[in-house]
Order: structure tokens, then C-alpha cells, then sequence
């Protein structure tokens, strides 16, 4: 497990937006690991949606700098931040059949 970095506007998005990219930085090369995020809602239901991993050095204005194939990006589409609250995301990642978790909880605020 690695230290968890997200790279969102502030870390908090509005009930129903969407095409806004949420990076987040792993820190070992994942490649050619096939990558996931994990979305827990307020309810504690939780979306499973595959992640693109970066393949060029991103530099984050908040965060910091991200190597090439040490992090993952997901947009999410329309609709699918649903409720205000605080939900949790992750990253999961395999290189085989069995996902491993990447990265610990970390907040993300919806607000209405």
C-alpha cells in the first residue's frame, strides 16, 4: 500500500457533475496492471469503474508532480454523482486476476 494522493479541484464536486477528471497518484508503476477506482457512496453502496493509467508525467497544480504509469484518471459521466454527502474512493489495481487494493479511503465532498 502506498501513500494516496487525489488530485481533484478542491476535493469536492456538485450533486450531478460530471466531466471533471479525478487523478490519482498510486506511486509504483502500474502499466500494465489493469486499474480500477472504487466510489463508495454516503450509503455505503459502492461503483467499481475502470481507471486509465497516466502514460505521461502529470503535473498536478495541488498536488504535485505524478510520473508516467504511477497514476490512474477517471471522468465521471453524467449522472453518476447522485447524492450530497462525503464519498470515499479508492484505487484497485491487478496484475493477474486478483485486484489489490492500491491506495486507503479518501474523501470526496459532494455538495448539492
Amino acid at each position: 500500500m502506498h501513500n494516496f494522493r487525489a488530485d481533484i479541484d478542491s476535493e469536492v464536486f456538485k450533486v450531478k457533475e460530471f466531466g471533471k477528471p479525478i487523478y490519482f497518484a498510486v506511486g509504483e508503476n502500474i502499466a500494465s496492471n489493469t486499474n480500477q477506482i472504487v466510489l463508495r457512496k454516503p450509503d455505503g453502496t459502492e461503483i467499481t469503474k475502470a481507471a486509465t493509467t497516466g502514460t505521461s508525467q502529470y503535473s498536478s497544480p495541488t498536488k504535485g508532480l505524478m510520473a508516467a504509469n504511477t497514476y490512474v484518471t477517471y471522468t465521471p459521466v453524467k449522472d453518476e454523482i447522485d447524492v450530497a454527502g462525503t464519498w470515499h474512493v479508492r484505487v484497485t489495481s491487478a496484475a493477474g486476476t486478483t485486484y489489490l487494493k492500491k491506495t486507503e479511503w479518501q474523501q470526496l465532498i459532494v455538495k448539492p
